[in-house]
């Protein structure tokens, strides 16, 4: 009976031993793993959203494969409204070799755009959680959950339209002219059109203007807007009073009307 029981408690013995250097040595090969994070890429969609593209380098120099390597990001805003979820899944990531994976998420920014003036005409930022998982030595689960929040740059950052100047055109009509500037603070370029529409204290709508965009990502635009509208002898005081009604159309989002008072 004796031998039996010896034989069994060095089974015993030989199987920790081997058990402690397993994990022994995969403690050691853990810290031959590198995760690294190159530069992001915005593009835009067919579908004119905004494509964010996160590629990340993995060096498993350790002596065991990674395995269900997963990456999720959950975008939302500031009232934590989900705006975007996109998982990235790789099954196997082999021992001794560079791997490189690109996580992409798609953002819509007509959704956004919904949100209100805050992600239009102020830089602010949106949150995201992060959740990575993988197997490593296929006995050692591991899970990392964090929030960070990722900058936003509002496409027409510091809208400001400025105070009209009327001048007599004609006997029948006055001329308006009123200056124009932004930012483009956003990762994409801006395309479409921008709608004016001037009104008078009382409301009514004297004239429009409607001028043309084209601005590239990071850039400032200038212009002067150009109003005509009919003569009225109330128009020409020393300090008029009224609003704009602003109408922006792009091709990714449309939003209006933005009411600025003047005068």
């Amino acid at each position: 009976m004796n031998v039996p029981i010896r034989m069994l408690g060095i089974a015993t013995s030989i199987f920790w031993i081997i058990l402690i250097g397993f994990f022994a040595s995969a403690a050691y090969s853990f810290k031959d793993l590198n995760f690294n994070f190159g530069e992001p890429q915005f593009t835009t969609t067919p579908t004119n959203d905004l494509l964010f593209s996160l590629p990340i380098y993995i060096d498993n120099r350790g002596y065991y494969s990674l395995k269900e390597f997963n990456l999720t990001t959950v975008f939302s805003d500031a009232e934590g409204a989900e705006l975007s979820r996109s998982s990235t899944f790789v099954p196997v990531i082999p021992h001794g070799q560079n791997t490189t994976i690109l996580h992409n998420v798609t953002l819509s920014i007509s959704s956004i755009a919904e949100k209100g003036q805050q992600y239009l005409f102020n830089d602010s930022s949106l949150n995201c959680m992060v959740v990575a998982g993988l197997n490593f030595a296929e006995l050692l689960p591991a899970q990392l959950v964090m929030n960070v929040t990722y900058p936003w740059g509002a496409p027409f950052y510091g809208f400001n339209l400025g105070q009209p100047q009327f001048t007599v055109a004609d006997l029948s009509h006055v001329g308006v002219s009123v200056p124009l500037n932004f930012e483009n603070h956003a990762a994409f370029d801006l395309a479409g059109n921008i709608r004016i529409e001037l009104c008078n204290g009382d409301g009514s709508v004297l004239a429009e203007s409607q001028i043309p965009l084209n601005v590239a990502k990071q850039t400032r635009y200038a212009d002067v807007l150009e109003f005509n509208v009919p003569f009225d002898p109330a128009s020409l005081s020393a300090n008029p009073k009224g609003h704009f009604n602003v109408y922006f159309s792009t091709s990714m989002f449309e939003y209006g009307p933005l009411v600025i008072p003047y005068g």
